[in-house]
């Protein structure tokens, strides 16, 4: 069996646009499956804002290595044992939040990336290999290729050093989050105002020049179609509890018409 190579890093290099959504309460690894049977291009485990413990996040990844469909966990902070213990956990790459300057860019190439990219430590990971044995040598070139780099611009501090973080080697694709963003703005949840829609462009922007993939979360299907539309590719739509939530009240609603 071969190390997985990743579709997505391949699609987003190509110019093509990935649609994942993210996870926040499904714990049963079997949600890895049901997700990938739909053909979503990966999925996101938020560690950030959830309860996710190291064993689950260890059954979604090793049931991920089997499936396509790449499985990305965004880590809670920007620290190094969260960073890399993720990434041996196994992890197929990681989605930083709150990333606003390019030294903690680059603390993050320096924390995720072996030699000589960085100064990941070196620890060869049964759930990446499925206990097979790889050379040292082939597991870190692989890892340094494979593995995606997700940085996320939350702030106006990010938003003012976005070319800066953009340039830094290693980054793989962006990820606006617009609750936080419009948030840090002053302008909590208004993400049609002007100075959104301007940040969103800028992104986009700036991201074509340094050969990133511009992405964003968003819980739309119009506003999908729409920053799509203006250049978009890393687009994380929605999330589990509000696809039960949504799909409960349309049956509901139906149900009740019945009379």
């Amino acid at each position: 069996m071969n190390l997985k190579i990743s579709k997505v890093k391949q699609k987003l290099k190509n110019g093509e646009a990935c649609f994942g959504t993210m996870l926040r309460i499904l714990k049963s690894p079997q949600a890895v499956p049901m997700c990938a049977s739909e053909g979503w291009d990966y999925v996101l485990l938020d560690t950030e804002h959830n309860d996710y413990d190291y064993e689950t996040l260890g059954n979604f990844c090793a049931l991920a290595k089997y499936e396509e469909m790449a499985l990305f966990v965004r880590v809670p902070d920007k620290l190094y044992h969260q960073m890399a213990q993720m990434l041996d956990i196994g992890a197929e790459g990681l989605v930083l939040p709150q990333v606003k300057t390019r030294e903690e860019t680059e603390r993050i190439i320096r924390s995720t990336k072996y030699a000589p990219l960085g100064k990941r430590g070196v620890s060869i990971s049964s759930t990446v290999t499925l206990f097979r044995d790889y050379d040292i040598e082939i597991y870190t070139t692989w890892a340094n290729e494979e593995l995606m780099t997700v940085v996320q611009i939350e702030s106006e501090e990010g938003m003012a050093n976005l070319v800066d973080i953009v340039a830094t080697p290693g980054v793989d694709a962006i990820m606006i989050g617009p609750a936080d963003l419009s948030d840090d703005m002053g302008i909590p949840g208004q993400i049609h105002h002007p100075r959104m829609e301007s940040a969103f462009r800028e992104v986009i922007r700036q991201c074509d020049i340094y050969g990133v993939a511009p992405g964003i979360h968003l819980n739309n299907l119009d506003d999908v179609k729409k920053w799509r539309a203006e250049g978009m590719r890393f687009i994380t739509y929605s999330y589990d509890t509000k696809f039960f939530k949504d799909a409960s009240r349309e049956a509901l609603q139906s149900l009740r018409s019945f009379g």
